[in-house]
């Protein structure tokens, strides 16, 4: 049974420590000191195995960690302190791990990582996933907004790989592909040559949509949109749907032709002429086929004759976009202040856009909002140019996320900082020298068994009953503190197991009278 003394304990010392306790028919707090365990492992053990000694359930360790106290929070703290002096960063996981070798501490890189930034050793950073606000661009009549871009595109014929850039335009409102320009880079021109086959079908739009690249803003495109009055809307990486309605384009696209494989030596002229093929049969097929099921083709809808009212309701629906315009929310509690912020600056958005900024305010805190209104008063202050909803929303991102950092670092420092965790010990400390406690208790009661006279004796064990009341207050039921006193008589190494007999009938029948009363 040498084993049992050992902090973790295999199954088979657990049952050879069952079998003897079951054989001899002791009481269980006799064969807990002989086999030198403490009561509460015993019993529990006991527990685990049936009549034929087999186990209830499987036994294992998940979810048990160490205990973190202030001598491990001084050893990590003091560890990483030396890594600064040497001018080292701290890598979590690298330094866990070093932790782990150095000092034997079996601590996650989490854990490590809250008594860091517990300690100002660490900078916290929180990843919280709220709505992003951004807006969308509206989509109002046929030919009203156009959408390019280009995307590459690859044929292999034979051994060789050719690449082709592949500029493409689609209308936003009906997707209908008006236009589409093969070339070896993205250049210009090409956007030139698919604006004009647009326009040669359909008319001149009244706004396209595309990123800044250099192609699109060439002097060559900048002057053609100038002179025939085509606004640029911007599709920035700080909008998520973006240039969406390329984009989705060039996905159905490229799903649909899929891979091109020529097993031929032609020249690349070859495959550019069957690649212009291909993609002319999926812009056919395409423009003949609902985007949605109740509504028309884009062909048919592209077809479509949009008056002048019409056309200047789009316009003006551009200039509000571009100048990021928004309108009255409705009074809810987190939305006042959303309200107060476009009535007092007078700023309006398309509903959608509206819509966004309801949905995403609400997910940040009171705090957070109040303290950004401020920083927003300021910033337009400064510069009116900043007057726009998605500056006040990325303001409150970032005091939010700060915010976010110093609750987790107020965290890390009430649970795992040395001051805090010294000053609990020391108050503790102070409690238990107040209270009764089970040792004092002990103590009281062994030095009343060696008296001789009977009334000092007496004396001492009515102490030794006032402390097992109080700490009978302390507990709901009274088998736990009889397991704590006979741990506690049962790690005495200056007593018998006579003496130790005597010492657990007084303290229960203490218990048992307090119990009672």
């Amino acid at each position: 049974m040498a084993g049992l003394k050992k902090k973790h304990f295999q199954t088979q010392e657990k049952e050879k420590a069952v079998v003897l306790l079951r054989g001899c028919k002791r009481p269980l707090r006799l064969v807990a000191w002989t086999l030198g365990v403490s009561l509460s492992a015993l019993d529990d053990w006991n527990q685990e195995f049936d009549l034929e000694l087999r186990l209830y359930k499987k036994v294992d360790n998940r979810g048990k960690t160490a205990k973190v106290d202030i001598s491990t929070v001084r050893m990590v703290v003091d560890k990483a302190r030396e890594f600064k002096e040497r001018g080292k960063s701290l890598r979590i996981r690298r330094f866990a791990q070093k932790i782990k070798e150095e000092l034997n501490l079996n601590l996650g890189w989490k854990t490590i990582q809250d008594i860091l930034i517990a300690n100002d050793l660490y900078r916290p950073k929180t990843r919280q996933k709220r709505p992003m606000f951004y807006q969308s661009l509206c989509r109002g009549i046929p030919n009203g907004q156009l959408s390019l871009d280009g995307s590459e595109l690859e044929i292999i014929l034979g051994n060789q790989v050719f690449k082709y850039n592949l500029e493409l335009c689609v209308d936003v409102d009906s997707f209908c592909h008006t236009g589409f320009e093969l070339s070896s880079t993205e250049t210009g021109d090409a956007v030139l040559n698919v604006l004009e086959q647009h326009v040669r079908q359909w008319g001149h739009p009244l706004a396209i949509i595309c990123d800044h690249g250099s192609a699109n803003l060439s002097d060559d495109v900048l002057d053609y949109l100038l002179k025939h009055d085509i606004e640029i809307l911007p599709a920035g990486p700080g909008n998520p749907k973006g240039n969406g309605t390329d984009e989705g384009a060039f996905s159905q696209l490229k799903k649909t032709i899929g891979s091109i494989r020529i097993d031929t030596s032609s020249l690349p002229a070859l495959g550019k002429s069957v690649l212009e093929n291909i993609i002319a049969v999926y812009v056919s097929m395409r423009n003949q086929m609902s985007l949605r099921s109740p509504r028309k083709s884009p062909l048919e809808n592209m077809q479509n004759q949009v008056c002048d009212q019409d056309k200047a309701r789009q316009r003006q629906k551009h200039q509000e976009y571009k100048a990021n315009k928004n309108r009255k929310a409705k009074n809810f509690p987190k939305l006042d202040h959303l309200d107060w912020i476009i009535s007092q600056h007078g700023i309006s958005l398309e509903p959608c856009a509206l819509q966004r900024a309801k949905k995403c305010i609400q997910h940040y805190d009171m705090e957070a909002i109040i303290k950004s209104e401020k920083a927003f008063l300021k910033a337009v202050h400064r510069d009116s140019g900043h007057c726009t909803l998605p500056y006040f929303f990325g303001i409150l991102k970032n005091i939010q996320q700060e915010m976010d950092d110093q609750r987790y670092q107020d965290y890390c420092r009430r649970k795992y900082s040395c001051e805090l965790m010294l000053e609990n010990e020391r108050r503790k400390s102070r409690q238990q020298e107040q209270q009764a406690s089970v040792e004092g208790t002990l103590k009281v009661l062994l030095t009343a068994m060696d008296m001789s006279l009977d009334s000092i004796r007496k004396s001492a064990l009515n102490r030794c009953r006032e402390y097992v009341k109080e700490l009978l207050g302390y507990k709901r039921y009274a088998r736990p503190l009889w397991k704590q006193f006979m741990d506690a008589i049962g790690a005495r190494i200056d007593l018998d197991l006579v003496q130790k007999e005597e010492a657990s009938k007084l303290i229960e029948e203490m218990i048992n009278q307090t119990a009672r009363a």
